[in-house]
């Protein structure tokens, strides 16, 4: 309905009822603007181009009336944001995941949802830690650090969103239901890093929300760091590469680890500590240190971040299949999109209209040319160029 895509496309723009109506050329006033995302009001076929226009999209948007509901599970958001932050963060969230679904069912891709949504009831800590290693034997992971997580959960039917989000957003999980409450699809969505250690685990803990289930008594954000943290490095495998304790560590050594396991340096001292290889006057000596070096802030040697792959994939299929024109291209991907090289088909006709544009002698030869080549093909008498000539004065 109107009033629902139209608040959510405008949330997701950043924009206030005032810069909407203000993007329609006044049009229509804020009020207006107001009644429409209330349902009190019908645009008309004019303003509603227009407001298509502001808003970036086709019109059909605005009128897409699938009964698809979106939930987004643990929003995670600081302080630091403003309420029209928050609603702008979760609005393109929302659209994001609609977009892909949408662009998912055009392409006639069967939904393929391989993530135990809800599945495991956490009752501690230790429950979080055995859940990750649950997962990674039904996804069949093994115990060796997980050289692409993007690529890991999009090949088990997860969306993988990046936002270009701003400081204070870190990420949040959703899920796409039926009308009868049936998942169609599911998403984390991440804030775009500098440092794929930070993409990664932000991407293991949304992971967490969509699979945990835990007691209210317990902070979910702990839970899912403490699973997001065993799913990147397995107990068993940090101990293998650092023993069962220790008592110092270089800091060199650390930078090791951080690309083995993908993760933060930070992070893996915490899961060292939260493991008992290292005690709780190490870890504060160590982060006191990486304080001082300035690398609380900004780690050195950051990791390359992991782009997700479907959305791409997706477009592009979509756009070679010509279902969708290079214009919805460049919406869905934010950037311009080489056009692909035309059917044979189109060749075919472009070709025939060029040859009719050209002189009747000209047409002559290119015809007699063409029945030449194919008299073989057809195993008619070398005279075809002549009764080509002939045929078109008949």
């Amino acid at each position: 309905m109107i009033h629902h895509r139209l608040r959510q496309l405008r949330l997701a723009r950043g924009m206030t009822l005032d810069d909407l109506a203000e993007a329609t050329g006044r049009i229509v006033t804020r009020q207006a603007v107001s009644k429409y995302e209330h349902g009190q009001a019908q645009p008309s076929p004019v303003v509603l181009q227009r407001l298509a226009q502001a808003l970036g999209v086709r019109p059909s948007e605005l009128l897409d009336s699938r009964d698809v509901q979106i939930e987004l599970i643990a929003y995670r958001k600081r302080a630091s944001l403003s309420k029209r932050q928050q609603e702008q963060m979760a609005a393109l969230a929302h659209e994001a995941l609609r977009d892909r679904l949408s662009l998912q069912e055009l392409i006639g891709e069967p939904a393929r949802l391989d993530v135990p949504l809800f599945e495991y009831t956490i009752a501690n800590l230790d429950d979080a830690e055995q859940a990750a290693a649950d997962l990674r034997t039904r996804w069949e992971l093994g115990s060796a650090p997980i050289a692409n997580l993007t690529d890991t959960l999009e090949d088990h039917g997860l969306h993988v969103i990046a936002l270009a989000a701003v400081d204070g957003f870190d990420g949040v999980a959703a899920i796409a239901r039926a009308e009868d409450g049936a998942p169609l699809a599911a998403a984390v969505v991440g804030r775009r890093s500098h440092d794929g250690a930070r993409w990664r685990m932000n991407l293991a803990h949304e992971l967490a929300h969509l699979v945990l289930q835990p007691p209210a008594e317990l902070n979910e954000e702990q839970v899912a760091f403490r699973f997001a943290a065993a799913l990147l490095a397995p107990a068993n495998d940090l101990r293998h590469h650092i023993g069962e304790h220790r008592n110092s560590l270089h800091l060199d050594e650390l930078l090791l680890l951080k690309r083995h396991f993908g993760m933060s340096i930070q992070a893996l001292l915490y899961r060292m500590q939260t493991l008992g290889i290292i005690n709780q006057r190490l870890y504060r000596s160590l982060m006191i240190e990486l304080s001082e070096r300035g690398w609380r802030t900004a780690e050195p040697e950051p990791l390359p971040l992991e782009e997700p792959l479907w959305l791409r994939r997706a477009t592009l299929r979509a756009l070679a299949e010509e279902l969708i024109d290079p214009a919805e291209a460049r919406r869905l991907l934010g950037e311009a999109v080489p056009e692909p090289e035309p059917a044979e088909h189109a060749v075919t006709a472009r070709r025939c209209q060029h040859l009719l544009q050209q002189p009747i002698e000209m047409r002559h030869a290119a015809l007699a040319e063409q029945a030449a080549a194919a008299a073989d093909l057809y195993n008619v008498p070398a005279t075809i160029a002549s009764e080509v000539v002939t045929s078109e004065h008949a």
